[in-house]
Parts: structure tokens; sequence; C-alpha cells
């Protein structure tokens, strides 16, 4: 069902149609059902023509095509979700979300552009295409913060392994089915901290300072709060998080549904292959098994070559030893909720390193404010499609941590007062502190068509009078 966002709010349409579903499930298959059904022809053909008996040719013709409808509805009903192909009557095709932007905002170099193809071919995922401002509205929020292994006493009685002793990487097999997700079942490995004095996937708890704020902003932009709205990942399943819409922070390789509720979406995009690609991900498919961590941050955005030199094209990765400030918000449709035929959202946020992440919260919270106060005001990036001259605004931003500010510290035998810094936007810095809080966050911006960063604003000193923190 399309459904109402909580108690008589205005109706959302995450869903794909029973025409897009049938149109993706030929794109898939058809070419495999085709040549077996012309290979089935040719092969009875043969038969009876060692036989010496013959038919007509609107006979081979009626046999290649009844067995390709009978290869593609054998497709449709092998997948956990039978009603793919058998599809329910009754059901409307979805449309833009009652006072939600417009979906499939492609921007063309010329008139000449495949527009048109484009929308046709890309994922038809609402959330993505409408920019952040999806977000607004009534939701029902929940937030999925990482666990501590010491919150976990008996690990197995866990759902899925969050937590794997002695490691370099976890690899993960999820089954749904059981928990009432009818998504088919698949595979991915995790990537564990480096460094000997974090071999789990751990909390950091610089992460989770920003989260007050992001509620607040959450409930201005017309979230109807529910307590408890900041849950540990061991503490949801995946029933709980197909009802909800979501917040995931942390990368992979410390919230384990990061990768989870990703894997699934990517999926979405790849098969079809999307004339739209996801614009940002924390993922790693060169494997036998795609990887996720949150060492390499991989950015498909337009007009990047521009701002970094070390682009392949409109892709560039970002690595946490030179870019240990930077990170992603990305909107999608809640994947587990699809899939139950409910229409709820999902944000990834997730930096290189935590000073990224905690930026990113504080990030979505200075985004999800400056929606509020202003209803024309929308979040997005552009980013490439299968065509170079047509560019599709997506819901994703990369950001960076621009300014901290530090405690307190006693180094080289002296005392340094509490103060802001200002970081440099690549490299490690020299003056680093365990201490660092963010306080000031850019974002790349395309409001003017060419990205350009953007200060998303600045949290205000209680020490300071200045005209600046007033």
């Amino acid at each position: 069902m399309s459904d109402a966002v909580a108690d008589g709010g205005p109706r959302r349409h995450y869903l794909i149609g029973r025409l897009e579903r049938l149109r993706r499930h030929l794109r898939v298959h058809f070419t495999r059902a085709f040549l077996g059904g012309i290979s089935s022809s040719a092969i009875v053909a043969g038969f009876l023509d060692a036989t010496g008996v013959s038919w007509s040719l609107i006979a081979y013709i009626s046999l290649a095509a009844g067995v390709t409808a009978a290869i593609l509805t054998g497709q449709g009903l092998s997948s956990p979700r039978t009603r793919y192909l058998l599809l329910s009557l009754g059901r409307p095709m979805p449309g833009a979300p009652d006072g939600g932007p417009a979906h499939g905002s492609l921007v063309a170099a010329s008139r000449s552009a495949p527009v048109r193809q484009i929308e046709a071919a890309r994922c038809p995922d609402p959330v993505y295409a409408g920019g952040l401002r999806m977000l607004c509205g009534s939701s029902h929020p929940l937030i999925v913060v990482p666990s501590n292994r010491r919150d976990v006493g008996k690990a197995h009685e866990l759902l899925f392994p969050l937590f794997t002793a002695g490691q370099r990487h976890s690899r993960v097999q999820v089954d749904l089915l059981a928990a009432g997700i009818p998504l088919k079942p698949y595979e991915f490995e995790r990537e564990l901290p480096d460094g000997a004095q974090d071999p789990e996937h751990t909390l950091a708890i610089k992460d989770l300072v920003y989260v007050p704020e992001l509620a607040d902003a959450l409930r201005r932009a017309g979230a109807r709060i529910r307590s408890p709205l900041l849950w540990p990942e061991h503490c949801v399943d995946p029933a709980l998080l197909a009802a909800r819409d979501l917040v995931i922070v942390g990368g992979a390789d410390t919230n384990f549904w990061h990768a989870t509720l990703f894997e699934p979406v990517v999926r979405e995009f790849e098969r079809p292959k999307s004339s739209v690609p996801l614009a940002m991900d924390l993922r790693d498919a060169t494997g036998q098994l795609p990887a996720y961590g949150s060492r390499v941050l991989t950015a498909r955005l337009a007009g990047l070559s521009a701002l970094f030199p070390h682009t392949r094209g409109d892709e560039a990765e970002f690595d946490e030893r030179v870019f240990p400030t930077y990170g992603m918000v990305l909107a999608c449709r809640n994947p587990f909720a699809a899939a139950v035929d409910r229409s709820h959202w999902c944000v990834f946020i997730a930096g290189t390193r935590s000073l990224g992440t905690s930026g990113g919260v504080l990030a979505l919270a200075a985004m999800l404010n400056a929606m509020h106060a202003d209803p024309e005001r929308n979040f997005f990036s552009l980013a490439p499609t299968a065509a170079p001259d047509v560019r599709a605004r997506v819901s994703a931003v990369l950001y960076r941590t621009r300014e901290v500010e530090q405690a307190v510290l006693r180094r080289s035998g002296r005392l340094l007062p509490r103060t802001r810094r200002l970081l440099e936007p690549e490299g490690l810095d020299l003056n680093y502190s365990d201490s660092y809080m963010p306080t000031a966050v850019e974002y790349l911006g395309y409001e003017t068509g060419v990205p350009e960063w953007r200060t998303l604003g600045r949290i205000p000193d209680a020490e300071c009078e200045c005209a600046d923190c007033r």
C-alpha cells in the first residue's frame, strides 16, 4: 500500500507501481527469456525434422513466444516477492507526494539531450530523486547509532553478527525472509576499524553529540517524535526498521545496519542498471563480495574534476588519510519498508572518520532547519547520468567539517586554552586533539549549477560575545 504517514498526514507514494514492476522485470529478464524461447523452438524443429514432421512457421513462432512467456513468469515466481510479476489489481500508479518536490528532475545541456530515455531507465526512487526536502513533513523517524561491544552480553542471541572478534573482515549473510521482509538473501563484508586498540566495531561517542539538535530539527520539519528516538543498533530489528523513517548514523564499520540497508538499495540501482547512479557510497565492489567500511568515500557528482584533481571524470574517492573530515548525507527509499509495501525514507550519515560523522549529524540538522525556515529551499547534488549532456538532481550532499573547538590541553609541558581552529580542507591536522568538536560545516552546493563549497552555519560560542556568536 502507499500508506499515509502518521495520524492523517499527507499520503506518500514511494512504491513502485505495477506497470513499473513489469517494465523492470522485462528489462532484467527479457533477453534471456527470448533466447530461451528461440532455442526451444529450434530444438523442437530439429527433432520434428528428424522424424519427417513439419510445422508451419506460425506454430514455431507461437512456441517460441509461449516458452518466452513461461520463462518470464517463472523468473517472477522465483522471487521472494511473487507479486513482482503477479500484479495485484486496483493499485494506482504512484505519483508525486502531496506537497513534495517534483520527481525526476533532470538538467539537460541541450534540447536534443535524451532526457526521456534517461528518465525511463532510472531507478524509480522518489526520495532519492526529490532532494533532501523529501525529509520534511509528517514522519516517524528513528535514529540508529552504533552499539558498544560491552552493551551486548549475549551476542549469540543477536539476529545477525554485529561483532566479530579477532578478524579484519566480517562476512555477513543476510536472510530477512524469516523476519517477514520479502527480500532475496544477500551477502557482504564489513571492514573492522584499524588499530590494535579498536579490534571491534565500536561506538564513537562524538558521533552522537549533535543528535539532540537533529531531533529538534526533525521535529521542526514536521516529524512526530516517538520516545525513544535514539536506538542502538543491537536494539532494533528488521520489522521495526521497516515501520519507521530511518536515520543511520555511522559508516558500515561501526553501524551494522548501514551496510545491511544500503546493499538492497544498491541492488535496486544495479539490476536493471539505473541511468542515474547512486551519488555516494562507502562500498568497495572490486572483490568477490562487496565490502563496506568507512576508509574511502566514493562520490559520483557532476563537476568534481574542477575541484579535485584526483577525479576520474565525475567520480572521486576520498580517503580518510587525506580527507578525514569529509562525509556523506544520502537519502533514499527505506528498502525494508518498500519490501512490505510501506512508504518510508532512509538517510545515511557517514564520515570517513568520526569527526566527519559528527559533522554530518550537525550538517543534516542545519539543512533541515534551513528548509523549515524557507519553504522553497532544498538541498541536492547533481549526479552524472548515462548521457553525458544530462545531469540529475539527487538527495545526496557531500560535506566537510571546517571548524572545530578544542578543549584545554596539556601539551609539551604547558596548558593550551580552549580555542576554535579552522581546519585545512585536505590533509591531517598537525595540531589534532581528541577533544575536537565540529562547530562549522561546509557542503558542496549545486544551487548555481556549478559545485561550490557553502557554509551551513556555525555553532555559537557560549563564552564569546561577538556578533557572529550571539
